[in-house]
């Protein structure tokens, strides 16, 4: 098999995992071996194993040498920490988002503004739009060290969307990033900072709620 091919397939194994860690099908604690992996995947060991290596980088799964894999839990105190950080990084983000966007992206953002604005409580197509707001940003902001930096900050923060769910206003959700989705298409920096506020605040109280309940 040519690296083109593998490398092609590892980041497939890793996409597909990712999805089942984030929207917990795969339950935090979860301890599973390689070739429960292998199977449920349906990719060789090569490809599973970059994607376990890359997913336990960010903290997503634990990896004990003879014992197995863990899917990482959903701790409060770790949450706090990743709250804490994306804060602060992402209000670059979206400032510099805001400045360098092109003018083929600013289309996007309104468009995709208004696709936000036409969820009720759908929390399936509210995701879907999340990420692509996500991908919109990064694209945007034009600093590749800092959209690394973010991604798994991005992942835990969706694990946490995810776990809360059934206890989330979709509707106002949805209205935070269209607020911020247009501000970035305005080049509007104290915008994109003000929505980004709610969307972090709201996470917080996600946060707490799973801080009550330890």
């Amino acid at each position: 098999m040519n690296a083109g091919r593998e490398k092609s397939q590892a980041e497939r194994a890793y996409e597909e995992l990712e999805r089942r860690l984030v929207t917990l099908e795969l339950a935090p604690g979860l301890l599973l071996l390689e070739q429960d992996l292998v199977g449920l995947l349906g990719y060789g060991r090569t490809p599973v194993r970059e994607a376990v290596q890359r997913l336990a980088g960010q903290g997503l799964l634990c990896v004990y040498p003879r014992k197995g894999i863990q899917v990482a839990p959903i701790e409060a105190a770790a949450m706090a920490q990743v709250l804490e950080a994306r804060r602060v990084m992402e209000r670059l983000l979206v400032v510099k988002a805001s400045e360098r966007a092109d003018a083929s992206l600013r289309v996007q953002m309104r468009a995709l503004a208004e696709r936000l604005d036409r969820v009720l409580d759908d929390a399936s197509a509210f995701f879907h739009l999340d990420r692509q707001l996500d991908e919109l940003l990064c694209r945007a902001c034009g600093n590749e060290f800092l959209v690394q930096a973010l991604a798994p900050l991005h992942v835990h923060c969706r694990r946490l969307w995810y776990l809360f769910r059934a206890e989330t206003d979709t509707r106002e959700a949805a209205r935070l990033h269209a607020q911020l989705a247009r501000a970035v298409a305005d080049d509007s920096s104290a915008g994109a900072i003000g929505a980004l506020n709610g969307i972090i605040s709201l996470l917080e109280s996600f946060q707490e709620r799973l801080a009550s309940r330890s």
